[in-house]
């Protein structure tokens, strides 16, 4: 998906007259290869391309940079510089990269100084008394290197998602299902750990919206949701009528508000107001919008699914997920919801259209409709937000094949999972999860953007979900903090 705000990153080239970096190009050079990143990483180059070698000329920059509100600054030392050209330049925006290139020639007298100049600067921001603590990543490279653009990319793409992350907004419907009370959240703790912003709707608005709609404009997206699928067994008809008029409701309520992603709760209200299961509605919303909706109202759950929509910038949306059985015979994990992730994760056999598989099963009333389909092996990256947002999971995993396809609904067998980028046992991995207390919540996203999320964390201050070795005798609290 493309981040609806995009992050503007200055870049200042610092050096002293006694050094060869205006000879060589060194500010010429970084502004270009960083115009050409700029339209291929989908952000806003504001660069300062004159010769900064000086106190005055850095405060000048400075001050250029602050009036343009950039969000990151790109500082390299593009020759010997100063430790007083420093302090203006790293109060010019919340964020700093300090970014040094290798000499030009390995023998004579030495040009440009830069790396060293680079370190000066990191050991001036992390040791010097009274010296605003900014936050920093060095960068050493050319900027047309692959090293270079790989650990750059991990960066624009992080704080982009954090810049969008800071002004999500996020509806929220019908609550948390009841019994949820792991998922309870404050707002005001959230909104400064993570910055979204939440806002709440009642169960009966979105009802209400749904029995509006025009009968033909149903008819017309019923048609395109059918044709969608592999398979359709759904006990009544008119289901299909009822969820595809909340699938318009929940997307004409995204542009209306202006909503990024929702929370909707998906038992036991809706289904005592409109006799409906809604999960077609979020996957037909995460897979032809692109749109986030968490199931059971998990607000920390849809935080988590914008976040992987925002780094892995595909099309379609991540998903939502639990984790439903343990293979004994591999070191396999069964991820499954029941029925709500879209389409494109799905295998060969694609998606169907089914009756709910467990709301209504022990009496004479079936809810429709419902998504069942099997995940396509794959990479994947798995990640959760805990504790109003000061936690961040993060990890990587495999889908893989395995002989039972699992339990009816939406889901996949994950293994070869890594946490934090560490591999990680199964029996670790549910150790390490049960003991912390994690909400059983998963989101699931395509790809592996563990550095991404890794980088997210880091900007924000985040914890991260340490490894817990399993052992036989009990671990208490305190193991993770």
């Amino acid at each position: 998906m493309m981040a609806k705000h995009k992050l503007r990153v200055g870049f200042v080239g610092t050096s002293i007259g006694s050094y060869y970096a205006s000879e060589y190009h060194q500010r010429e050079r970084a502004i270009a290869g960083l115009i050409q990143l700029a339209q291929q990483l989908d952000f806003e180059l504001v660069p300062v391309r004159d010769e900064i070698m000086s106190v005055e000329a850095a405060e000048n920059a400075a001050q250029y940079l602050r009036d343009q509100h950039i969000d990151y600054l790109m500082l390299q030392t593009s020759g010997c510089s100063m430790g007083e050209q420093l302090p203006p330049l790293a109060a010019a925006a919340p964020r700093l990269g300090l970014w040094a290139t290798p000499e030009p020639e390995r023998e004579g007298d030495i040009k440009l100084h830069s790396f060293v100049s680079m370190s000066h600067f990191a050991s001036i921001l992390k040791r010097t008394p009274g010296q605003e603590r900014v936050p920093f990543k060095w960068f050493y490279g050319y900027v047309e290197t692959e090293e270079f653009q790989r650990r750059f990319g991990i960066t624009i793409r992080a704080l982009t998602a954090i810049k969008n992350m800071e002004h999500a907004r996020i509806g929220w419907i019908g609550g948390l299902v009841s019994g949820f009370s792991n998922m309870q959240f404050d707002k005001r703790k959230l909104n400064q750990h993570v910055g979204a912003s939440i806002f709440s709707h009642e169960m009966v608005e979105l009802v209400e919206r749904a029995k509006a709609y025009d009968p033909e404009p149903v008819a017309r997206t019923i048609r395109d949701i059918k044709g969608a699928a592999a398979s359709i067994t759904v006990s009544e008809d008119a289901a299909f009528d009822r969820v595809t008029r909340l699938y318009l409701a929940l997307r004409d309520m995204v542009r209306e508000f202006d909503y990024d992603a929702l929370s909707v709760a998906c038992w036991s209200e809706i289904q005592a107001l409109y006799r409906v299961a809604p999960c077609m509605a979020y996957s037909w919303l995460g897979s032809e919008d692109g749109i986030a909706v968490a199931c059971e109202g998990d607000v920390l759950g849809v935080l988590s699914m914008y976040l992987l929509n925002l780094l892995t910038q595909r099309k379609g949306s991540s998903t939502l997920l639990d984790m439903a059985a343990l293979d004994a015979d591999s070191p396999a994990v069964l991820l499954w919801h029941c029925g709500v992730t879209p389409r494109h994760f799905a295998n060969q056999d694609g998606i169907k259209w089914v009756d709910h598989t467990t709301i209504g099963r022990k009496s004479d009333v079936r809810y429709g409709v419902a998504g069942d389909l099997v995940f396509a092996p794959q990479e994947t990256s798995i990640t959760y937000f805990s504790d109003d947002g000061a936690t961040l999971l993060v990890l990587d995993a495999n889908v893989v094949e395995r002989p039972t396809k699992g339990y009816d609904g939406t889901r996949g067998w994950f293994a070869e999972f890594r946490l934090n980028q560490a591999p990680i046992s199964q029996r670790d991995l549910i150790n390490t999860l049960t003991v912390t207390g994690h909400e059983h919540h998963y989101a699931v996203g395509q790809g592996s953007v563990s550095s991404e999320l890794l980088e997210f964390a880091g900007w924000k201050g985040m914890r991260l979900i340490k490894h817990i070795p399993y052992v036989d005798y009990v671990q208490l609290e305190g193991v993770n903090v």
